[in-house]
């Protein structure tokens, strides 16, 4: 019998990130929350909402247990000409912050130049890839004037800087001040952001000849430019191709951004010394190309990490969640911003495309729909959820979007719900709950930069491996098995990798994973595994670079047409499974074919490599699952469609393969979620409920780790348990929480 009911499988918490202390500004460990979770929003942008309702808004929000306001404090709204700064607004809000206990996060944007600054240096506006400038313009987001200037530009920079400071030095010392929210979500968003001016080149060119050792021969060979006869030559490309050039420029870029962010941490740090310096990003890592939405960097810099999670995200709520707690690698993270309401922006009678349909974005408003989304993101670890809008914009094309209450400011039911997932967060009987955080995932889910930025560079969009990506967490999350999405950096705590869309990598990043299938690991790879270099160049031979060994197979075909291998599939023991976009077959060589497709070629190669097992496919099975199963973040309706649920053996195979027993098991999975949290010496159970109605859940507890007596709920009603097994119900987009018992 086990001393207790806690985890007792060391690798499962032992040097877990989420359990440490984290480092921080000594004087601002000091200013701790007065409660475990943080509820709020988005409160003013100038000039919403009006200024005779802000005190009757701040009443309001204390009463209903909001917690934390953000303001926009835009460069251009404060420094409205070169010497003066004008904080009147924002000074009120910091003393009605004050009055009624909400703390106060200033959000700075420098992002959003001045006028006086625009018109002085015409030649630092950003410039676009096809040679056009930035014009003036109103910007949507805040119904405020919207410029765009070149941090690369020496004038701009230095008035940039001059803000950050004067900003920090006056607000430093204010009772409402809580911290600096830093960058909004910290991302250049998309490549049409990206800035070509002179500047930019400039900076480009010593970052490459700081990378080639100042050699022009070298970075004449690596670009195959061969007729290059001085730096001065050299630019940034303009158009997105699966070269070298391409791949420079981006990682140049998230240098930049990373450069950027840096500046704007120490120059408020310098002039205040004792206030959180919080950031968040836009939970896209495995989605935008790394320039724009790089979700890892930053959080070193920072004492508070969060993240937004939008419909353009496209994926699962709980996968941001995961992915921003692996990168906040302990630190205290939040959703920074949620979705309170639907929006008007770009409306009319046809259903949107992409991955926010307009349904989808109606289904948001229901309180029930925000209740779900609260509590998938406090699963996944976040100790705040806070909404980009209190309420809406007045003007603008997001007028009347986003906000928890009405335009006028009064309660409606989405704010009652609100009110009511701030009650039980910070009641005091929920208290022992949040002492504990998510346990570590049985697989990891590798992301792998190389690959992304080939899909960029190759398909000018990085939507074939997010998908995989996004499949592949799905399938995971569906089998009930907890998939954290990591970088190369954590591997090595984690004893099974799954490897989406792998098709381009580094010789370093193959080194190091055979290095760590030879000590003991468990790998299992998507489609044309190391097919490419980094730099896009196919080797001759493949499997290549040593990675035939470690698969123990050869390749006998391989096509490369993602338009013909939609809904390709292929069978094996756990039954048909779905691919796309690559069809790669395989000759076992010590390995030994499991799957094959309908031709009877081998899909799917399992090998022994040391101490370690590879299983590698020959297409891309996240990406296939993704489709079958479509999107369906924000709708009722979490269960795997009929179609869909024979996709799961694949990945419910993955423990089994590894000699693993999963943490939970829950066979009829039916838009199920159960997570395991611990600390030191207690364990809680979560179980998420998809569905629109209330369920009856029977979960059975591995009980080499989890061991339990009895339940004591913190949401939810009484559980049973039997042995290893545990009974209880869980209301429609809900959900229960469960103290185990010894």
């Amino acid at each position: 019998m086990k001393a207790n009911h806690v985890i007792q499988d060391a690798s499962l918490i032992v040097d877990h990130p989420f359990l440490k202390k984290y480092e921080t500004q000594p004087d601002a460990a000091a200013r701790s929350s007065t409660v475990p979770v943080e509820i709020g929003a988005v409160y003013y942008r100038r000039s919403n909402p009006p200024e005779y309702d802000w005190e009757r808004d701040y009443q309001t929000a204390r009463a209903d247990g909001h917690t934390m306001f953000r303001h926009w404090f835009t460069w251009n709204s404060i420094h409205i000409a070169p010497d003066v700064f004008d904080f009147e607004n924002f000074d009120k809000h910091l003393a009605l912050a004050a009055k009624y206990g909400i703390k106060t996060i200033i959000a700075e944007h420098i992002y959003e130049a001045p006028d006086w600054l625009y018109h002085k240096y015409p030649k630092a506006r950003l410039e676009t890839a096809n040679g056009s400038r930035f014009h003036s313009s109103m910007g949507g987001s805040n119904a405020i004037g919207l410029t765009r200037m070149c941090l690369d530009n020496p004038e701009v920079l230095t008035e940039a800087k001059r803000f950050l400071f004067e900003l920090a030095k006056h607000y430093r010392d204010n009772p409402g001040l809580y911290g600096y929210d830093i960058w909004n979500e910290c991302s250049l968003y998309d490549a049409r952001s990206l800035c070509y001016c002179p500047a930019t080149q400039a900076a480009f060119r010593t970052w490459l000849r700081e990378k080639y050792d100042d050699n022009l021969d070298r970075l004449r060979d690596a670009w195959k430019r061969y007729s290059l006869s001085s730096w001065d030559e050299v630019e940034m490309p303009r158009q997105i191709q699966g070269f070298p050039d391409t791949v420079d420029m981006v990682h140049f870029q998230n240098d930049k951004a990373q450069e950027w962010f840096r500046m704007r941490r120490d120059t408020i740090r310098e002039a205040d010394k004792k206030n959180f310096i919080v950031a968040h990003g836009n939970a896209k890592h495995f989605c935008d190309i790394p320039a724009c939405g790089d979700d890892f960097r930053p959080v070193p810099l920072v004492d508070i990490y969060g993240y937004t999670f939008w419909y353009s995200n496209g994926c699962h709520t709980m996968m941001g969640g995961d992915m921003i707690r692996i990168a906040s690698a302990g630190k205290e993270f939040w959703r920074a911003e949620a979705i309170g309401n639907s929006d008007w922006a770009g409306r009319g009678g046809k259903t949107g495309t992409g991955p926010a349909p307009m349904e989808e974005k109606d289904v948001m408003a229901e309180p029930a729909n925000i209740r779900l989304d609260a509590l998938e993101s406090f699963a996944s670890g976040a100790r705040g959820f806070i909404n980009p809008r209190w309420r809406a914009l007045q003007e603008g094309p997001l007028f009347d979007g986003y906000g928890w209450y009405n335009l006028d400011g009064t309660r409606n039911e989405r704010s009652d719900e609100v009110k009511k997932i701030a009650q039980w967060a910070n009641d005091e009987k929920s208290l022992p709950l949040w002492k504990a955080q998510p346990v570590k995932g049985q697989v990891g889910l590798l992301l792998l930069e190389d690959a992304q930025i080939f899909c960029y560079g190759f398909y000018q969009s990085t939507d074939y491996y997010s998908l995989s990506c996004q499949g592949a967490y799905d399938a995971f999350l569906d089998s009930s098995i907890q998939a954290d999405p990591i970088t190369l950096d954590h591997i090595d705590n984690y004893g099974i990798l799954y490897l989406p869309f792998p098709i381009a990598l580094a010789d370093g990043v193959i080194e190091k994973l055979i290095k760590w299938v030879e000590k003991g690991g468990t790998l299992i790879a998507e489609g044309c595994f190391g097919y490419f270099s980094a730099g896009g160049h196919a080797y001759e031979h493949q499997p290549s670079r040593g990675l035939d060994a470690l698969v123990g197979a050869k390749q006998d075909a391989v096509s490369f047409a993602p338009d013909r291998w939609q809904g390709l599939e292929f069978s094996s023991a756990w039954g048909r499974s779905s691919g796309g976009v690559f069809r790669q077959s395989f000759v076992p060589t010590t390995g030994k074919a499991v799957a094959w497709y309908d031709d009877g070629k081998a899909a799917v190669v399992e090998n022994s490599y040391g101490k370690g097992k590879v299983r590698t496919m020959g297409t891309m099975a996240g990406y296939g699952y993704k489709l079958t199963k479509g999107n369906s973040a924000g709708a009722c309706g979490g269960e795997p469609s009929s179609g869909n649920r024979q996709n799961l053996g694949l990945f419910a195979s993955a423990l089994p393969f590894a000699g693993v027993t999963p943490l939970i098991r829950a066979d009829y999975n039916t838009g199920l979620i159960p997570r395991i949290w611990a600390n030191n010496s207690e364990t809680f159970l979560w179980c998420l409920n998809q569905e629109c109605y209330q369920q009856e859940v029977v979960l059975e507890l591995n009980d080499q780790y989890l061991r339990a007596s009895s339940a004591g709920a913190f949401r939810g009603g009484a559980a049973t348990v039997d042995g290893r097994l545990i009974r209880f119900s869980v209301p429609g987009r809900d959900a229960a929480v469960y103290r185990l018992n010894p």
